[in-house]
């Protein structure tokens, strides 16, 4: 039986958030030394902000920039919805996960002041904290790599009431084994975090508390900021909401000091402005340490893990940038910051499910004037292949020559052999040959487990187009795009006169992307430079004027990731017409997107069609079997979201599709299990929790789950 519909009721709810949310009623900002160049930015930022908050039906929300020395902050809807108390800059949320920036921060002046030896055990500085099969370091910690695992039992270690001091928030993990052996596998922990909020308490002879805020917030004036308590008397403290069955509600009280290294603290985004720009000046760290804190973990088999301490280090569309997002009862945050640019964004909202990446992402794009987002769409799964190459290429290469001034590859003979490495893998005709070894060949070309080639290309590329053309041509492709990057290069290793002995890419690749960029150029019309997908997107005349621009075209701009990603909220809405009508229209435009077929499956799963949901799950695997959308994880996932709003039999399809696409993957035998002891499953839970061990007789994490169960029975 199909699901009603609740439209009606949600068109009503819309329409009195955005009375709600007006700037006149319950809005306020902040801004010092902003030029009047910004304020079209800020005029068009706020008219997003008004509509997809309503959309995301958020009560209240604070934002924060910063770029060079201007500063602009405001607050849009309501702190405390029930009190009608307007959100403002100094609205005083908590960070979450932003806590272990701050963590991580502490550690690393202790290490400078010769307090903590990174690579010692973390029983020096946390004697009573039982040890493990394997030694766990401090720098492991730092960058998830200890093989600490993270929630164990979720729905009751994150919902735990009560105050817990130190020794007592470690005293819910100190008996669990390791997931894996420290420096073999990423496991984001919260709990690894929370040691090492001990180790700075046994290193400083301070509790956490106290040296955060004598050595953090004090000093750069962040008077908001503290540890999180549910008795002290907190200025500005917003209150949390969840959305579910169509009505606002008021979050589930959890005391979060049993994660207080890892997510227990409380602040505002002007104060994060305060801590960005400490980051960015060198305020809190030595250079030498903080380049430390921002360089990626490495696992033992060369792939780099996109974390360092503390922070997620990846680039975003050639820029070096840092990261780390929040998520826990009562709060939603994300810190971005461009540290070359000298610009960040801090975003903190008081409902538990919003996603505040498109927010993020939509005020970086107009500050800085580009598109952080440029993705291209290949008719076939060879071109995307590529295409995933240059734009991984261009990113890493950028990022790393802005952040460290100078190309990976100076020596003559390592670049040749990263170019070699290049114009082997980023190659159509292997490709053909034999796709899913060539696709993962491509895959290590940003790790070690490839000397970083991708890295070392993009980066030679990136400085040789600044030496030519200064640093407005290495702007004008951040402008324009991967492909456009390329074709310069090209252009330039080509002429007899400024090419010299430059590397070249091989002949039938250089002719491909000369190929795509003039296509590019052609679909990239100002309609698609400027379109930004959003609940009021006129989707009719946006699929007209698209198949219009696009056409003739075999590679053009992909927005099949926002389209889904909008899909999948209305979805969540049980507004099924505005999903299908989305996705379908996506499908026209780009026909060959796997990722479109998944989100299309998906839809019909929530909607209770089984059958076509699998036949289209089938299809995209069959187009391209190595895309993210049908690899485990995501499944996973998503099929968690199932179980939580009691659609088991959706959830288990998903599983059974999820082993039928990985057979002989221990890891993913081991994340649906994970889902069917979510759903109560734990017969078939421990199933496939043995077969995963008699995949990958390694896996500890498993072998650690089946005594879990096999306890409770």
């Amino acid at each position: 039986m199909a699901r009603r519909s609740r439209t009606p009721l949600l068109i009503c709810i819309t329409l009195w958030m955005l009375a709600a949310f007006s700037p006149s009623e319950a809005s306020r900002s902040y801004r010092s030394s902003l030029p009047p160049a910004y304020d079209a930015a800020v005029k068009a930022f706020e008219a997003f902000v008004a509509e997809r908050m309503a959309f995301d039906h958020v009560p209240g929300m604070s934002v924060a920039f910063i770029k060079d020395d201007a500063l602009w902050a405001k607050g849009f809807g309501y702190a405390d919805r029930e009190n009608q108390v307007p959100a403002a800059p100094e609205s005083a949320y908590r960070l979450a996960s932003i806590t272990k920036t701050i963590t991580a921060v502490g550690v690393l002046q202790l290490v400078e002041e010769g307090k903590i030896d990174l690579d010692a055990e973390i029983q020096t500085y946390v004697p009573y904290f039982p040890r493990k099969k394997w030694p766990v370091t401090v720098r492991q910690l730092l960058g998830h790599v200890s093989g600490i695992t993270n929630y164990r039992n979720y729905a009751v270690e994150t919902r735990i009431k009560e105050p817990k001091n130190t020794r007592e928030a470690l005293a819910i993990f100190q008996d669990f084994d390791l997931v894996g052996e420290p420096g073999t596998v990423y496991n984001y922990s919260t709990y690894g975090f929370n040691l090492l909020g001990a180790a700075v308490e046994g290193a400083s002879g301070e509790s956490y508390g106290d040296y955060i805020r004598k050595r953090i917030f004090e000093p750069l004036g962040m008077k908001d900021s503290r540890v999180e308590s549910a008795q002290d008397l907190i200025p500005n403290r917003v209150r949390g909401y969840v959305f579910a069955d169509g009505e606002l509600r008021n979050s589930e009280f959890v005391d979060v000091s049993s994660r207080f290294g890892g997510g227990g603290t409380r602040s505002t985004v002007l104060d994060l402005m305060k801590y960005s720009r400490a980051i960015m000046d060198g305020k809190l760290l030595k250079e030498e340490t903080r380049r430390q804190m921002f360089s990626s973990m490495v696992l033992r088999n060369g792939f780099l893990t996109g974390y360092g301490m503390g922070w997620t280090v990846q680039p975003w569309s050639g820029h070096f940038a840092v990261r780390h997002s929040g998520f826990q009862p009562e709060t939603r945050t994300y810190l971005l910051i461009f540290p070359r640019d000298r610009f960040a964004v801090a975003a903190a909202a008081n409902l538990e499910s919003v996603d505040l990446v498109p927010y993020v992402r939509r005020l970086a794009d107009l500050v800085l004037g580009e598109d952080l987002t440029l993705a291209a769409y290949g008719p076939d799964r060879e071109s995307r292949a590529i295409l995933t190459a240059l734009f991984q290429t261009y990113s890493y290469g950028l990022s790393y020559l802005d952040w460290n001034g100078t190309p990976l590859v100076r020596n003559r003979d390592e670049l040749a052999q990263a170019f070699d490495f290049f114009n082997r893998t980023v190659n159509r005709k292997a490709l053909k040959a034999d796709f899913a070894p060539a696709v993962e060949k491509i895959s290590t070309g940003i790790h070690l487990a490839s000397n970083r080639a991708f890295t070392g290309v993009g980066s030679y590329m990136a400085a040789t187009l600044a030496q030519t053309g200064g640093r407005e041509r290495l702007e004008s492709c951040r402008k324009n795009g991967p492909l456009a990057f390329f074709n310069d290069y090209i252009r330039l290793s080509g002429d007899r006169n400024a090419g010299k002995d430059r590397p070249r890419l091989e002949a039938d690749l250089a002719g491909l992307i000369k190929k795509w960029e003039k296509e590019w150029s052609s679909a990239r019309t100002e309609y698609v430079r400027t379109l930004a997908i959003t609940p009021g997107t006129d989707f009719g005349a946006m699929e007209e004027l698209l198949l219009k621009g696009f056409k003739g075209a075999s590679v053009y701009p992909d927005f099949t990731a926002d389209l889904a990603a909008l899909a999948q909220n209305y979805q969540e809405q049980n507004m099924l017409a505005k999903t299908f009508q989305i996705l379908e229209t996506g499908r026209k435009i780009y026909p060959n997107a796997p990722g479109l077929l998944v989100s299309l499956a998906w839809a019909h799963l929530w909607a209770g069609h089984i059958g076509p949901a699998q036949a289209l799950f089938r299809q995209a695997f069959n187009l391209d079997a190595t895309d993210r959308d049908v690899d485990f994880g995501p499944m996973a996932d998503r099929a968690g979201r199932f179980v939580r709003t009691k659609r088991m039999n959706e959830a288990m399809a998903v599983c059974d599709l999820a082993l039928e696409f990985h057979p002989r993957n221990a890891k993913a035998h081991e994340r649906m299990a994970g889902v069917c002891l979510e759903a109560g499953q734990k017969e078939k839970a421990l199933k496939l929790l043995r077969r995963a061990v008699i995949l990958d007789p390694k896996l500890g994490s498993a072998k650690e789950k089946i005594r879990f169960i096999e306890k409770q029975k």
